[in-house]
């Protein structure tokens, strides 16, 4: 596929609206120009036949030699209406290339590549019309006919355009051959069919591959926006990494102009693009190199204690933890209370003692570290976690098992590692949940049998029948009554503070505790972090505790009122593109809400996209029957 001068450069954002009908005349525009009368002995030329058509013999053609842009797109538009349409078609892309901004050159280079293409076809050189279909919608994505007739070459050697996985293999192929530009197109197609977070990703990489940065990060933002399926989190993360080095060549641009404050703050966003692409996949070896890049930098502008603290987060997850250490002890120098130093601190002796790479000194520094701090709380299930981990680093068993068992009592799913790390000790498989053993000695003092009785006779006892789970229950909470009582007096008597402290507590020992996120939603709520409020309601909500879908719904309705207002106006206003665009975003934001989804189904209507307003109406039908 021909690459244009185009390609290194950002385009602009095109209108979809444009339709090409197959009728020459209604494609191809000529724009007039006043010759130099000296060009008339010119005009005259004879041109041999081209594979696009025409005969042999001499051929006059009426347009002036060719000395700018507009010149080579009026040749092109005469040279296509004799049927010359190779000579036609580099024409166009002079054109093109000589002002690329132009969309009537990019409409016209498209039509005369979409010509070509049906006259191939006409003739069954399938693979050839396939060719410049491509073209045709590389120049221009919404050329309508071009993406029709490129699916029925398809079907003409054997292949199903609308089967997704053929498309994505035909993208995925030309994307590992190099070819972009046919990766472009036919990624585009597979967004078409499914637009999802993974089909959005695999645009913008190949879009950023050719040049088009602008428009990979684009695109690249609505990916992030998607839903994301736990499986994908490897592509998720290389999604938020990508953002994270376009954002980079964007800063050290920035940094090269002497634009200080943008410079800074586009190197804040490249941070963070980076720490989320990690922590969503801490085994991201360029997010990790990112992070470190971007925090030296940061560093060397200002060595504060925020940078400082990226720079050693980053090292950490490199597995270079001398140097995370060097920078923790200087975020401590510069701020020894710090709160988020202490958790930064502790995940990083977490950290030490999972790797394989950290040495015997290393984990021993780190564990006595935690026995340290175990001193102070002893009932922590996170500390007594990674001192299991570091004694079963250091071979100590016995040390590691009864670390991990205790751990195991306060909390089961304070890691995930904490019941294979037993079961790595033991030899012998783990439940979900501690298991209750006997005392090792009676009411009195006298030791249990093996049987379990503290008087002896080991017999068998038959075991009652296992109780029926409600799987849409929720789990038995480990906080007693009395405590949630006592927070929501505290709610009660305005002491908001005090009463997030306390739940903020519960989660850190128990995070499944569905109740705990519903009462600090609500306390979020009221003091205006809606957001928070959101995030607290969503987490309560897959825990099922009550009342939390409804408080969601409740939120989300108050959050995006002015803007279902505002998609409704649009509407009734005729402006069903933009009123789509806004209903889409809250939908994504607040999909629970069948509003958004019932409203984008009748802007989708009005824009002819019918099948995506179907499916938008029964979101809505089933978020109605919920209710």
């Amino acid at each position: 596929m021909t690459r244009h001068a185009d390609d290194t450069r950002p385009i602009k954002k095109r209108s979809g609206n444009n339709l090409f009908p197959v009728c020459l005349a209604a494609t191809l525009t000529l724009i007039v120009l006043t010759a130099d009368p000296a060009d008339a002995a010119k005009r005259r030329r004879s041109s041999g036949a081209t594979s696009g058509g025409g005969g042999g013999g001499p051929l006059v053609l009426t347009t002036p030699p060719p000395r700018n842009p507009m010149e080579h797109n009026n040749r092109g538009v005469e040279l296509g209406s004799k049927g010359l349409w190779n000579d036609a078609i580099r024409e166009h892309e002079e054109a093109l290339n000589a002002d690329p901004e132009s969309e009537i050159f990019r409409r016209n280079l498209s039509s005369a590549h979409l010509h070509y293409a049906d006259s191939l076809a006409s003739k069954k050189k399938w693979y050839e019309a396939i060719g410049h279909y491509r073209e045709a919608l590389y120049a221009d994505p919404a050329n309508l006919p071009a993406d029709s007739h490129l699916d029925n070459c398809l079907k003409a050697i054997g292949k199903n355009p609308d089967d997704y996985a053929v498309r994505a293999g035909l993208a995925d192929e030309a994307d590992i051959a190099g070819n972009y530009p046919v990766a472009i197109v036919e990624y585009r197609k597979c967004v078409k069919m499914s637009d999802s977070g993974p089909s959005r990703f695999r645009l913008a990489r190949v879009l950023y591959k050719q040049g088009k940065v602008v428009e990979a990060y684009e695109e690249l933002r609505i990916a992030i926006n998607k839903e994301w399926k736990t499986t994908e989190n490897n592509e998720l993360a290389n999604c938020h990494c990508l953002m994270g080095d376009i954002l980079w060549e964007v800063t050290i641009k920035a940094k090269e102009q002497g634009r200080g404050p943008l410079y800074l703050k586009r190197l804040s966003n490249v941070g963070i693009c980076y720490r989320r692409a990690a922590t969503i996949n801490p085994n991201n070896t360029d997010a990790i190199r990112g992070i470190i890049n971007a925090a030296k930098e940061a560093v060397a502008i200002n060595d504060s204690f925020d940078n400082n603290l990226m720079l050693g987060s980053g090292y950490s997850l490199g597995g270079d933890f001398e140097r995370a250490k060097q920078s923790y002890n200087k975020c401590w120098q510069l701020n020894p209370n710090s709160p988020v130093l202490h958790k930064a601190r502790t995940s990083f002796h977490l950290m030490v003692v999972s790797s394989a790479m950290a040495t015997p000194k290393l984990l021993q520094e780190s564990t006595l570290k935690i026995e340290k701090e175990l001193e102070k709380r002893p009932d922590d299930p996170e500390l007594l976690y990674i001192y299991g981990r570091g004694q079963e680093a250091l071979k100590s068993n016995d040390l590691a098992l009864r670390a991990y068992e205790k751990a195991r009592s306060i909390n089961p799913h304070v890691n995930p590692d904490l019941l294979a790390g037993i079961e790595r000790i033991t030899g012998q498989s783990q439940g979900g949940e501690p298991t209750k053993v006997a005392s090792k000695s009676g009411p009195t003092g006298a030791p249990a049998t093996a049987g379990g009785d503290a008087g002896g006779g080991g017999s068998d006892v038959a075991k009652p029948p296992a109780p029926k789970i409600d799987p849409n229950a929720p789990a038995p909470s480990k906080v007693s009554p009395q405590a949630y009582a006592a927070i929501e007096g505290q709610i009660a008597s305005g002491d908001n503070k005090g009463a997030e402290t306390a739940l903020s507590a519960i989660l850190d020992k128990f995070p499944e505790e569905g109740r705990a996120y519903l009462l600090r939603g609500g306390i979020k709520e009221q003091t205006g972090d809606m957001p928070g409020a959101a995030v607290d309601y969503r987490m309560g909500k897959s825990f099922k505790a009550a009342g939390a879908v409804d408080a969601l719904k409740q939120l989300d309705g108050s959050r995006f009122n002015k803007q279902i207002n505002d998609a409704k106006q649009l509407i009734q206003a005729g402006n069903f593109v933009e009123s789509a665009s806004t209903l889409k975003q809250i939908t994504r934001m607040a999909p629970d809400l069948s509003t958004p989804h019932r409203l984008l189904a009748e802007a989708l209507d009005k824009l002819g996209e019918k099948k995506e307003a179907e499916r938008e109406r029964k979101k809505a039908d089933d978020l109605d029957k919920k209710d």
